[in-house]
């Protein structure tokens, strides 16, 4: 089919979603006469919303954007579930949010003007977060979907006064905790750092130092060096933990790790669920569902004249996942993911680092 893709921002009722990013291409030549036809009835409406009674209304500033870096299911998936989430929180609780429409964008379609009717702007992902800040300096922007250590966001960060980073990334408590959760004959736990990275080595010391937990630290010069760091590491600890670093744990490095570890029958502490799947013992990471009621949670504040929390947050609710097949070759007990992170909330402070 030939012809252009329109991707123009459109008005809802209060409460409604629009996927403007998504709709269907149509015949160039078919649309002609249509479009005439919607240009004058816009100028016609356009000039109504001027004449007395017919202003808008203040909700119609209450609207939401939420901007897409993909059009991958996993962004569709948490813009979704923040509308659900946040239409029904604001409506149980007769917040002002309940009227709000939301327009789910990808941020190629993005019109710079367009920002100027919204209370407040989601960005899902790091192109997205990164574009957004950049062009947009008077509204509240909650950006979510990005990694902590991705270079670009860090060096963004101070762009833009009015923007929020919710992190991907878990706090080291919560890896911690589920060790804890796990069994507690796991005491001596193996790490494997950047050099670099001293806010993390400091964050995993605070939380051991409460859970009473011993941390034997491999800090690395180069990624070349990691199979010797977790080597030196094998023989002295009962299990080993993985940070969410793609400099130590990427695509060609992980396959080795878990083979290591396995060989010498340490369990692997993973930081996502893929990396469960791909053979560690268990992992506490942010699903899309914990993501977007994180987002949620800031909506709210905002609305409800609340600061919010932080303008970088790590990673606030949690999903757990178990390898059971790994527990059996490993000769570990299988484990009930909802009674681990039940035992993990005993041990979780509720500072989130």
């Amino acid at each position: 089919m030939t012809g252009t893709e329109t991707h123009s921002a459109q008005r809802v009722y209060p409460g409604r979603v629009c996927l403007c990013a998504f709709r269907q291409s149509v015949k160039a030549n078919k649309n002609k006469p249509l479009s005439r036809t919607f240009s004058i009835l816009a100028i016609l409406f356009s000039l109504l919303s001027l004449l007395p009674g017919t202003a808008r209304s203040q909700n119609d500033y209450n609207n939401i954007l939420i901007l897409l870096s993909d059009n991958k299911d996993v962004y569709l998936d948490v813009a979704t579930t923040i509308t659900n989430s946040t239409i029904k929180y604001c409506r149980d609780h007769g917040l002002s949010c309940q009227n709000s429409n939301y327009d789910i964008v990808h941020i190629s379609s993005y019109d710079q003007q367009i920002h100027k009717r919204y209370k407040a702007i989601i960005t899902l992902g790091t192109h997205a977060a990164i574009t957004s800040g950049k062009n947009i300096h008077n509204i509240t922007i909650i950006s979510a979907l990005i990694p902590k250590n991705n270079v670009m966001i860090q060096e963004n960060l101070t762009t833009n006064p009015k923007q929020h980073f919710l992190y991907l990334d878990q706090p080291a408590g919560h890896s911690l905790a589920l060790i804890k959760a796990l069994s507690s004959r796991f005491e001596d736990i193996g790490i494997v750092v950047d050099s670099k990275d001293q806010g993390t080595v400091e964050s995993l010391q605070d939380a051991a130092m409460r859970l009473k937990l011993n941390l034997l630290i491999e800090q690395i010069f180069s990624n070349d060096h990691v199979g010797t760091a977790i080597n030196n590491l094998l023989e002295r600890i009962d299990i080993f933990l993985t940070t969410p670093d793609t400099n130590i744990h990427n695509k060609s490095t992980v396959s080795n790790i878990l083979l290591s570890t396995y060989r010498k029958r340490v369990p692997l502490i993973g930081f996502s669920s893929a990396y469960v799947k791909a053979g560690a013992l268990a992992a506490v990471y942010s699903s899309p569902e914990d993501i977007a009621y994180q987002v949620r949670d800031n909506i709210i504040a905002h609305f409800s004249s609340e600061q919010i929390p932080l303008e970088q947050q790590m990673g606030k609710y949690f999903s757990v996942l178990f390898n059971t097949d790994v527990a059996r070759s490993l000769g570990f007990p299988i484990k009930s993911e909802s009674k681990l992170k039940s035992r993990m909330m005993d041990y979780i402070q509720h500072d989130f680092d």
